[in-house]
C-alpha cells in the first residue's frame, strides 16, 4: 500500500493580544500575562506571520482583549478584569493598538484572529481571582451562564471599537482555546462552554482535556467529540511551557498523541540576546520536519485540522491495489455536516526524486488542490458526503494538471474543470495567490461572492495565479470563476 492517510499538525498559540508583557498571576490576583520583562511591540506579531509564511499555513491565534480596550468600559463588568470596578486602560492606549489590528487584519491569510478570552481569568468578588475565564477549574463548577455570555458582548464590544463588527461584514471569531483549560464541557446538559459560544458563530476548540476530569470529557489521548455545535479536540503541552522564550516542544514528534500541539505567545519570540529570525527559522524546520514524517501532515488551515481529524476518526481508506483507493465515508455521523463542514481529506503518496502525481480523481472528477513536500505529494480531496468513494491516482515525470497548487492557505473545497469554464469553490482567508496549473490562459477571472475581489490574474509558465483578497477576517465562502 503506497497511500498514506496521514494525521493532521497544528500549533494554537494562546494569549495574543496583550500589550503588558510582565505576569502579575503568581500573587494570586492579577491575570497570567506573557511572564516577558518588556511590553509588547508590532515586530512579535510579524515574527508569528512570518513564521506561518515560511510554514505555508494560517496559525491559529488565540486573542486576550481586555488590553485593547480603547473606551475604558470593562469597569461596568467586573468579573472581566482585576482592577473591577476601577478598571482604567488609559496607560496603554496608543497608536500600537491600532496599528497591530490593521497588521492582524491584513494578515488574516496566516494568521487566525480566535477567542482566548477578555481579561483570562474571573473576578467574582473585590480581591478574590479565580482560574479561570470560562470555567471555575479551582472550584469545579461553571460560571453563571450569563455571566459569560456578558464576557462574550464585551469581547464582541472591543472588536468593534477596531471596526470588526458584523455590521462592518466582520464575523466572530471560529475558534476557541479557553484560558487555563477552563473548558466547561457538556454536551448532554442545556448550557456548556459548546451551547453558548456556537450561538456567536465559535466552530472549533481545543484544549486540555486532562484538566477537567470533573466533566467528562473524552478519555482518549487524542479524543475529541461535539459539545453541542463545537467541535473540540484534546492537546497537550510537550515541554513548551506558557512563559518560555524561544522554546520548542521536547517530546519527539512521534511520540506525541495529539494532533495539536499547546504553544504560547513566549515560545516564537526570541529572549533577549537572542535574534527573532534564528528562532523562527527553528520553528519553520519544526514544520518541515512534520512534512517529512511518514504519518503527519502540516494542516493549512483550522477547518482543515478538525476536518482531518474527523476522517481519521470515521473513515475507512484501502489501496485495493496500487493507485485504486476506496474511501468509505458511510460512518461519519449526521451532525457533522453542518455548513461547509467538514473540508478536505488529505493523503500522502511517497514520491521518488524527479517523480510526481501526474493524475488523481475522485469518482472521475479531478482532486481540487495538491503540492509536493519533502518526498511526498499532498493529495487534498474535495468535501466527502455520507458513502464510499474511488479515488485513482497515477505517478511519473509529469506534474499533474488543472489543479490548484496548494502553497495558499484556503479551503479548496471542490475544483469543476469544463471546457469553458474552471470553477473553484472555496473559503478564502485574507489576501493571498492561488496558483492553477493549466497552460490555458483564460479570457476573464471573476468572483461570485462580492466580498471576494479578483486584484489580478497572470500567467506564468503553466500556472495561472491568481491574487484575490476576502473582507471578512474569518474568511469568505465562494467560487472563482475562471473564463475561457
Amino acid at each position: 500500500m503506497q497511500i498514506i492517510f496521514p494525521r493532521p499538525f497544528a500549533i494554537a498559540i494562546d494569549d495574543l493580544g496583550w500589550i503588558n508583557g510582565q505576569n502579575d498571576g503568581e500573587g494570586g490576583y492579577g491575570p497570567y500575562r506573557l511572564g516577558m520583562n518588556r511590553n509588547i511591540t508590532l515586530k512579535d506579531y510579524e515574527a508569528v506571520v512570518d513564521l506561518a509564511q515560511k510554514a505555508g499555513v494560517r496559525l491559529q491565534g488565540l486573542f486576550i482583549l481586555s488590553e485593547m480596550d480603547r473606551e475604558n468600559f470593562l469597569g461596568a463588568y467586573p468579573t472581566t478584569t482585576h482592577m473591577r470596578e476601577k478598571w482604567n486602560n488609559d496607560a496603554l492606549i496608543s497608536d500600537l493598538q491600532l496599528d497591530i489590528m490593521e497588521f492582524v487584519k491584513k494578515e488574516a491569510a496566516h494568521l487566525e484572529f480566535g477567542l482566548h478570552g477578555v481579561g483570562h481569568e474571573f473576578w467574582p468578588e473585590a480581591g478574590k481571582r479565580r482560574r479561570a475565564e470560562w470555567y471555575n477549574t479551582v472550584d469545579h463548577h461553571p460560571w453563571p451562564e450569563e455571566e459569560i455570555r456578558t464576557h462574550v458582548e464585551c469581547y464582541i464590544r472591543i472588536l468593534k471599537q477596531y471596526g470588526l463588527s458584523q455590521d462592518n461584514g466582520h464575523s466572530f471569531p471560529e475558534s476557541f482555546v479557553p484560558c487555563a483549560y477552563s473548558y466547561h464541557w457538556d454536551p448532554e446538559g442545556p448550557y456548556s462552554s459548546g451551547s453558548i459560544l456556537s450561538d456567536y458563530g465559535v466552530r472549533y476548540a481545543n484544549t486540555d482535556f486532562t484538566q477537567i476530569p470533573e466533566c467528562n470529557p473524552p478519555a482518549e489521548p487524542n479524543g475529541g467529540g461535539f459539545d453541542h455545535r463545537v467541535h473540540v479536540m484534546n492537546r497537550y503541552n510537550y515541554g513548551n511551557l506558557w512563559y518560555e522564550m524561544g522554546k520548542l516542544p521536547t517530546t519527539p514528534l512521534e511520540a506525541q498523541p495529539t494532533d495539536y500541539i499547546e504553544t504560547h505567545w513566549p515560545n516564537l519570540l526570541a529572549a533577549e540576546g537572542e535574534l527573532q529570525k534564528d528562532i523562527t527559522q527553528r520553528w519553520a524546520d519544526y514544520y518541515q520536519a512534520v512534512q517529512a514524517t511518514r504519518d503527519r501532515y502540516c494542516a493549512k488551515n483550522t477547518a482543515q485540522m478538525h476536518s482531518q481529524w474527523l476522517y481519521n476518526t470515521y473513515t475507512k481508506v484501502t489501496e485495493r491495489s496500487t493507485g485504486v483507493v476506496q474511501i468509505d465515508n458511510t460512518r461519519m455521523p449526521d451532525h457533522v455536516y453542518r455548513g461547509y463542514f467538514p473540508a478536505n481529506m488529505v493523503l500522502k503518496v511517497p514520491l521518488k526524486p524527479g517523480e510526481h502525481v501526474s493524475a488523481a480523481t475522485i469518482d472521475g472528477a479531478p482532486i481540487p488542490a495538491y503540492i509536493e513536500h519533502e518526498g511526498y505529494g499532498h493529495l487534498y480531496l474535495p468535501q466527502l458526503l455520507q458513502k464510499s468513494y474511488e479515488l485513482r491516482y497515477e505517478t511519473g515525470t509529469a506534474p499533474l494538471q488543472q489543479v490548484i497548487w496548494h502553497e495558499d492557505t484556503c479551503t479548496i473545497f471542490e475544483l469543476t474543470v469544463r471546457e469553458a469554464l474552471t470553477k473553484i469553490d472555496l473559503c478564502l482567508y485574507g489576501t493571498q495567490e492561488l496558483k492553477l496549473r493549466s497552460s490555458r490562459e483564460p479570457e476573464q477571472v471573476e468572483s461570485n461572492n462580492p466580498a471576494i475581489s479578483i486584484l489580478r490574474w497572470e500567467m506564468q509558465g503553466d500556472m495561472l495565479v491568481i491574487k484575490a483578497k476576502a473582507h471578512d477576517i474569518q474568511g469568505e465562502i465562494g467560487a472563482i470563476m475562471v473564463e475561457y
